[in-house]
This record gives C-alpha cells, sequence and structure tokens, in this order.
C-alpha cells in the first residue's frame, strides 16, 4: 500500500546581520503537490525571527528551514590555520582555501560560482545564520539538526536562492537591486515562476523587497529538497564538515509529492 504523502511546512530564510533585512517566507506543500506560499515578513515584524520560526515548525509533519547562508566553511581552511604563524606563507592554493566542495558542484553544473565562504559579509552572514539555527533550537520543542536525505528528513539546508534560479533556466540578473530595475526583473520572475507558486500573498510586496523576495525562493528550495528532485552532495562525509548548497538537479523533473522512505541509510 502506498504511503500517504507527507505536508511539508517551508520555511525560507534571507539571512543578513541586521534582522531588519532577513526576509522570513512560510509555505506548504500538501498532497497535491502545489507549493503554496501563506505568509512573508521581516525578521523584527511581530516577534523575532528565532520566535515566529519555531512557532511555524512547532507541529507541522515535516519541515524544512531553508537558509540562504553558508552553515560550515571549507575543510582545508581550517586544517590549514590550525598550526600557521603570521608572516608564514600558507602552503594550500587559494581556490581550495576557501572554496567548498559544494561550490565547485555548483561551478560544474552552471558555469557560476557562489559567493567565497571566506569573502567579509558572505562569513559573517554565515555566523548570523548559525545563530539563528542556535536560537530557533532553544526555543523549539523539535530537534532541528541539518537534514541530508531529500523527501525525508526535517530539519535545516543551506541553499543559494541564486542557483534555484538557474537551475529553472532563469539568470536572476538585477533581481536584487533595490531600484526601478531590480522591481522589474522581480516582477518577470515571479511571473515566469508562476506555475510552480500558489500566492496567498500580494505580490507587490515581493515585487518592492529583494529580501521577502529572496525568501519565497528559499522555499522554493526546500519544496526541491522535499520532493527529492536536488543533486545529492559528490562527497557526502566531506558535505558533513563543510556544508551543501541544496539545488533543484536540471536533469530531473519535479515528483508528485514527497514519498516517505524512512529507513533509507547513508
Amino acid at each position: 500500500m502506498a504511503q500517504k504523502p507527507k505536508l511539508w511546512t517551508l520555511v525560507g530564510v534571507d539571512c543578513a546581520l541586521d534582522e531588519q533585512r532577513l526576509g522570513l517566507a512560510r509555505g506548504r506543500l500538501g498532497e497535491d503537490g502545489k507549493l503554496h506560499i501563506e505568509r512573508v515578513t521581516l525578521g523584527t515584524a511581530g516577534e523575532s525571527a528565532a520566535a515566529n520560526i519555531s512557532t511555524w515548525i512547532g507541529k507541522a509533519d515535516a519541515f524544512l528551514v531553508a537558509l540562504d547562508a553558508p552553515l560550515g566553511w571549507p575543510q582545508p581552511l581550517a586544517a590549514s590555520l590550525l598550526d600557521h604563524r603570521a608572516g608564514e606563507k600558507l602552503a594550500t592554493p587559494r581556490d581550495t582555501l576557501f572554496r567548498r566542495q559544494t561550490d565547485r558542484d555548483l561551478r560544474k553544473a552552471f558555469g557560476r560560482w557562489p559567493p567565497e565562504v571566506g569573502a567579509d559579509r558572505v562569513a559573517r552572514t554565515g555566523w548570523a545564520a548559525l545563530e539563528l539555527l542556535s536560537e530557533i533550537r532553544g526555543l523549539c520543542e523539535r530537534p532541528l539538526p541539518l537534514a541530508w536525505h531529500q523527501a525525508v528528513d526535517s530539519g535545516a539546508i543551506e541553499v543559494y536562492p541564486a542557483a534555484t534560479l538557474w537551475a529553472r533556466g532563469h539568470s536572476g540578473s538585477g533581481y536584487k537591486a533595490k531600484n526601478t530595475a531590480g522591481r522589474r526583473a522581480r516582477e518577470e520572475l515571479l511571473a515566469r515562476l508562476a506555475a510552480e507558486l500558489e500566492l496567498d500573498v500580494s505580490p507587490a510586496v515581493l515585487i518592492e523587497d529583494p529580501n521577502q523576495f529572496d525568501a519565497v525562493l528559499c522555499v522554493l528550495a526546500g519544496a526541491d529538497f522535499a520532493r527529492g528532485v536536488c543533486a545529492e552532495p559528490t562527497d557526502r562525509a566531506l558535505a558533513k564538515r563543510e556544508g551543501c548548497i541544496w539545488v533543484k538537479s536540471s536533469g530531473q523533473g519535479l515528483l508528485p509529492y514527497a514519498v516517505d522512505t524512512t529507513g533509507d541509510s547513508d
């Protein structure tokens, strides 16, 4: 007998150092396989971002918190710095130090690099994302591990909104800008994504605010994971040290719903 599909609560987090710029979106992936965007907001609206997320996932059948910030650092970087002394040469090549395997996988798939983890604002945003996860874990009554098994695990995942667009054939050029051109780009992208998104929120909010728009793209990336259509990490053990950007594989079609295959092993 076929198992009943899970009802997924999907939370997208456009991470930021300033909670006033932190975008949040909540979506629902139900038995019909459709992705409904139920709410968008900023981190400072109402309760804290951690409190909102904790409430949203608290009683969910299955859930994902999809964050657009690195949740780990390149393994060679930590190893190289362990015994390093000021003024000494670093023997490890630069790209090996500052790029993760998941970054190289993304480059191979799409011909583009994600931002370097070691870059100032990226590293600081990654730190803030880990702090947010810690706060949610302190407020939530259920575990919030990183999720590794698609269509099965509840938990948190790392995503990259631009790559979610690339996987669908959209360049995403200029969509994050806060000017007229950026608003036009977001409006065009919403039109192109209309077949995948059922909006229960005002499109005008997403067109006006790139942070909340990115949070919706994070929800979309979470839906890809819940459906089981993301590319798997090339080295799972290394990914569990460095982190993994989960993005839809262009060679796979959408599944009608997430199939519960609990019991699968690594």
